[in-house]
């Protein structure tokens, strides 16, 4: 088959690409690599500017690349507002997708109006607080306006099924008559390299820097101001990011604990790629989660919204240090029999196939 992944978030389609490449389809990315992450794409697509006359210009461009995007057996759109407009041109470039392809899929993941009316309303917790306070600095995000929401419904409506990527979105999507199952995320393991989590001088305790409000670092800084204090001389504490992809696993390399999205119920991509390296993650594992993507048990260890609750996690490390080596292996295990990019993919094709 001849297939389209649009638009991109932290390696999400490169990944997936890679194992339906291995299956002989054609597959082709086309994004903007995802902002500052900077990942590679088949496709580059243009992004909105601050400057007002660039700004006016790349919402045009795509019609230059219109003749690229069309033709494919499948599409899979990774989020309704994908060309990173709100609804115009968004709405017409959407009408040639539909109109000069065969089967179109949106998946259920990051930001949408879904997402932010359903998910607030039935998760335990979630960033949706902390990222008006923090990110947005708004009391209202636009994606939560009913015009937004009606745009996002009439994509739902048309597309011919839609695929969550977590639990999270899963909730948001599974009331739609156009829900279709969870897929887990998709990692290339090859391209990762593991090596066994060694503890050096001190343990080295990482947490990435990308929209502060929605990982919760806020609370991250509350737990390593604790940390800091209580075991200077046994932990390496960084937060930091913003940085392209192939320099954020460079830093991974010398991380022992990864502290991943404090509000998640579910791994990330970041959280997979550290994984995949061997390293112990705290973030989103809840049983909900996991009964969603059909795992029995997880290596990520599970933690609340607290920095109380982070702080515990770390202290259980420092008094188990042996234990870091041991769930590093588990990590990477892990990875290989439920997010290699291979099985998701044969996941992703079922999908598509049973749909034809």
């Amino acid at each position: 088959m001849k297939i389209l992944l649009l638009g991109e978030f932290s390696g999400l389609h490169k990944n997936l690409k890679e194992g339906l490449i291995s299956y002989g389809h054609k597959v082709t990315v086309a994004s903007t690599g995802d902002d500052w992450k900077k990942i590679e794409s088949d496709i580059f697509l243009k992004i909105e500017s601050d400057n007002r006359i660039k700004k006016i210009f790349n919402r045009f461009y795509l019609f230059f690349q219109l003749k690229d995007l069309l033709g494919y057996d499948i599409v899979h759109i990774i989020n309704p507002f994908v060309f990173s407009f709100k609804y115009f041109p968004t709405s017409l470039y959407l009408y040639f997708i539909f109109k000069f392809n065969k089967k179109i899929y949106l998946s259920a993941a990051g930001d949408d109006s879904f997402y932010w009316k359903y998910g607030r309303e039935i998760l335990k917790y979630g960033p949706f607080n902390s990222s008006l306070r923090y990110d947005i600095k708004q009391k209202k995000f636009w994606m939560e306006s009913v015009k937004s929401f009606k745009f996002n419904q009439k994509l739902a409506d048309r597309v011919d099924g839609i695929i969550p990527i977590m639990y999270e979105y899963e909730v948001a999507y599974k009331n739609h008559p156009k829900y279709l199952s969870t897929i887990p995320l998709s990692i290339s393991t090859n391209s990762i390299e593991y090596s066994p989590n060694i503890i050096k001088d001190k343990i080295v305790i990482f947490h990435g820097l990308n929209r502060y409000g929605f990982k919760g670092t806020k609370i991250v800084e509350e737990a390593f101001d604790v940390l800091s204090k209580k075991y200077p001389n046994d932990l390496e504490l960084i937060i930091d990011g913003n940085m392209p992809l192939d320099e954020y696993l460079k830093l991974i390399k010398r991380v022992n604990i990864i502290i991943d999205q404090v509000f998640s119920h579910s791994c990330g991509m970041n959280a997979l790629y550290s994984l995949a390296m061997g390293k112990v993650v705290l973030g989103g594992a809840e049983p909900e989660s996991l009964a969603s993507l059909k795992i029995d048990k997880s290596p990520v260890v599970n933690i609340k919204p607290t920095a109380k609750d982070i702080v515990k996690r770390v202290e259980y490390f420092l008094n188990n240090k042996e234990k870091i080596e041991e769930i590093g292996l588990e990590s990477r295990r892990f990875v290989e029999k439920y997010h290699e990019s291979k099985i998701v993919a044969q996941k992703y094709l079922n999908t598509w196939g049973s749909m034809i």
